[in-house]
């Protein structure tokens, strides 16, 4: 595994995501096997859900992942959906989260997206969390520059740890401002659908010609070379789904596959922005 250290806190570059897993019982045994597969494996100890995966259903199939690891060794994400991000819901909705994990704290616990929300109630009661041993550290997702300026004018704002937000190698807007922005205040990005969920542009990836040549030329697939571009600089987390075992090895391979030489020409095909572009969210 390759890691960086944020803020004094050690994370691996490639985690393991659970959007969409958990849903159906009779996939669970080989889903449990996937994630465990990644962990002991290839220390893929960061673990990314939220409470409206699968309404609860993904939190609590890593719960049984949890059953079969030491916690400490796992960095565990979690999300709070924005209508619960509310005086008199905040905290409830919290619990149960802790309760569908099995866990009695999350490592970074992020606002999933705002819909005008009280930023400063948000953060008041992120790090009242933290000063109970509750969480480890917050952040947001799907922030881009003008909602991360009104998070960073609150009080306590620049104790936001990460921003998840969408990124991959079709999706570029946010090498405009966004990641330099990030860099600037010391917040780390955490890139969620890694491997382009919208089907469009992952076949555009996937047929693309200098694409089926350097896959062709690596042995890489269009995935695992998809994951390369996201961690190229090593300065970006991410989470990719990864519902077999089989899955977890082919993308794995990014790590001992070094990207920047054939960057000009991706470049060519899917080219970094030339202005702000508007986020892409999911």
């Amino acid at each position: 595994m390759k890691y960086l250290t944020h803020r004094g806190i050690k994370l691996p570059l490639v985690g393991i995501g659970s959007w969409f897993i958990g849903e159906n019982p009779s996939k669970r045994g080989e889903e449990i096997a996937s994630f465990l597969h990644g962990i002991e494996e290839y220390s893929m100890t960061l673990i990314d859900t939220a409470e409206m995966y699968g309404y609860g259903e993904s939190e609590k199939l890593i719960a049984e992942v949890l059953k079969k690891k030491d916690r400490e060794d796992l960095f565990i994400v979690d999300k709070i959906l924005p209508n619960n991000a509310e005086p008199g819901v905040f905290r409830r909705a919290f619990e149960r989260s802790l309760r569908r994990l099995g866990t009695d704290y999350i490592d970074l616990y992020l606002l999933h997206w705002w819909t005008g929300q009280d930023l400063q109630f948000v953060i008041d009661e992120m790090e009242n969390l933290k000063s109970r041993g509750l969480i480890k550290e917050w952040g947001v997702s799907n922030f881009d520059v003008d909602e991360m300026e009104e998070l960073l004018a609150c009080d306590g704002g620049e104790n936001c740890f990460v921003n998840q937000v969408l990124y991959n190698i079709t999706s570029r807007g946010i090498e405009y401002d966004l990641i330099p922005y990030l860099k600037e205040h010391d917040i780390l990005p955490m890139a969620y659908s890694p491997l382009a969920n919208n089907m469009s542009l992952r076949r555009r990836f996937t047929m693309n010609s200098e694409v089926q040549k350097i896959c062709k030329e690596t042995g890489l697939s269009p995935e695992a070379l998809m994951l390369s571009f996201v961690i190229r600089n090593g300065d970006i987390i991410t989470a990719p789904k990864a519902g077999s075992r089989a899955h977890v090895d082919l993308n794995m391979k990014c790590l001992d596959f070094d990207i920047k030489p054939y960057m000009a020409k991706l470049d060519g095909s899917f080219p970094p922005p030339r202005y702000k572009m508007p986020l892409d969210i999911l």
